[in-house]
């Protein structure tokens, strides 16, 4: 046994220490990771970590470097044509876009059927620069993570709904070197993505039910985003479905700023002026 003069020396200290990463010291909110990066580093097979230059009492970290989000806009090239996948989007890339939106579907998770890490392994080939996020509506993420990493694949997004084991699929993610998106359907609870934060680099809402384009934007999804960002402020969140024009506004308001669209942008006469407008839309909300 201790003597009670060390115990009541850990105590104090414990009580001094504003880490978030401590695990003696919790708060009600966890720590959202800092923003994502577009760069095509890899990461580490540790929980990404802000920027610190102190170290507290008992070994956590304080983060001393104020982070702020960014204005992110990634085509879905799945309303692309297919059978001309590169030059699409490469012009989708010429014309401003952030990234590229790979939508994954295995016909299970959702009824439909989409491509696979083949044609995005194709599709890196010709494109050797860009940030490609795969959207992963899949039954079992964890069986696509190797292909995908192999394939070029910088951030991996995958459904919370079907996985037993978030946190273990989530490593798994960064161990291959991509980063950890988790994406919630229009059924699930945001509280539910809670107490995977601390170990992804972005949050997907969707806002209208995954597997098929061209429906309807569901503005009722818009709570989700705004708690997420009154609760992780330099989190990066991400809204897909219905997203355009029209509806930027409301998506950017509530606290979205990565935005993923599809014909809105793919089938847009100026390309170029539609992501140009909709990210000064996004970027005129963030503080």
């Amino acid at each position: 046994m201790y003597p009670a003069s060390f115990a009541i020396r850990m105590f104090s200290l414990c009580l001094r220490c504003p880490g978030s990463h401590c695990l003696r010291y919790k708060t009600s909110k966890l720590r959202a990771p800092a923003p994502l990066s577009l760069t095509l580093t890899r990461t580490t097979a540790s929980p990404h970590r802000p920027v610190s230059s102190q170290t507290n009492c008992c070994g956590c970290q304080k983060n001393s470097k104020k982070m702020s989000i960014q204005a992110k806009i990634g085509p879905s090239i799945l309303n692309a044509d297919l059978a001309n996948l590169a030059a699409e989007s490469q012009k989708l890339l010429d014309n401003g876009a952030d990234y590229l939106h790979l939508d994954v579907m295995d016909g299970n998770f959702v009824p439909n059927l989409t491509f696979g890490h083949p044609m995005v392994k194709c599709l890196r080939n010709k494109i050797k620069d860009a940030f490609f996020e795969t959207h992963m509506m899949v039954d079992n993420p964890e069986q696509w993570i190797a292909p995908m990493a192999d394939a070029g694949v910088n951030l991996y997004t995958f459904h919370i709904e079907p996985v037993e084991d978030v946190a273990k699929v989530s490593r798994k993610i960064q161990e291959a070197g991509m980063k950890v998106g988790l994406a919630l359907k229009p059924g699930t609870k945001v509280e539910e993505v809670q107490k995977y934060i601390d170990i992804a680099d972005l949050v997907l809402v969707m806002t209208v039910e995954p597997g098929f384009g061209g429906q309807s934007f569901m503005a009722d999804m818009m709570p989700k985003v705004e708690w997420l960002r009154n609760n992780y402020p330099n989190l990066d969140i991400e809204v897909d479905g219905g997203v355009g024009p029209k509806t930027i506004d409301c998506c950017a308001k509530s606290g979205a700023n990565w935005i993923v669209s599809g014909t809105a942008v793919v089938g847009a006469s100026d390309q170029r002026k539609v992501i140009s407008d909709m990210r000064g839309v996004v970027q005129s909300y963030i503080k």
